[in-house]
C-alpha cells in the first residue's frame, strides 16, 4: 500500500522491518532474558539479552549488538549501551538528552541502566512507568519490556 505522507521517523511508519534469516531457518528468532524491569530511585541494572532460535537455534548474543529504546528518558539517570564499538554506537551513547527530548536510543550487547534520583519527576505519585523496547540489529527481533521506578 502506499504510503500518503512523508514519515521522517521510521519507527513510526515500519514496526515490523523486513528481516533476511539464514537459509534454513525454521523459527523466527525472538529475544529472551528480559522481563520487567522494576528499580527503586538510583537503583542500577544491567540488560543482556539472548536472541533464541537464531544462528543454530541456541541463545546468542547478536554480533552486532541492539538497539535500546527507552520511550521516557526522564527516568533514567544513566542509559548506555556497552560491548559495540562502532562510530554509530559510540555517537549515541555520547549524545545527552536536552529538555525537550523524550526517548532515547543507544546500540550495544549490554545495557547498563541506573533509575533517576529526581523527586520532581514524581509529583504525588510514587512510581513512574514507561517502557523499552530491544530490537536485535541482526535478527530483526524485538520485544518490548515495562519500566517501573519506585519513589523512595
Amino acid at each position: 500500500m502506499p504510503l500518503l505522507e512523508a514519515f521522517p521517523d521510521e519507527t513510526q511508519i515500519m514496526k515490523y522491518k523486513l528481516t533476511t534469516l539464514p537459509r534454513g531457518t525454521a523459527r523466527l528468532p525472538i529475544l529472551a532474558s528480559v522481563s520487567n524491569i522494576v528499580l527503586k530511585q538510583g537503583q542500577s541494572q544491567a540488560v543482556t539479552p539472548e536472541t533464541l532460535n537464531y544462528l543454530g537455534g541456541g541463545n546468542t548474543t547478536e554480533t552486532n549488538g541492539y538497539i535500546f529504546t527507552i520511550a521516557d528518558a526522564r527516568v533514567a539517570a544513566a542509559f548506555t549501551g556497552a560491548g559495540i564499538n562502532t562510530d554509530e554506537a559510540q555517537r549515541l551513547n555520547q549524545v545527552t538528552t536536552l529538555g525537550t527530548n523524550v526517548s532515547k536510543t543507544v546500540i550495544g550487547t549490554t545495557l547498563n541502566f541506573t533509575a533517576t534520583t529526581v523527586n520532581t519527576l514524581f509529583g504525588s505519585n510514587t512510581t513512574l512507568r514507561t517502557s523499552m523496547t530491544i530490537i536485535g540489529r541482526d535478527s530483526g527481533a524485538r520485544v518490548t519490556v515495562p519500566v517501573t521506578i519506585n519513589k523512595l
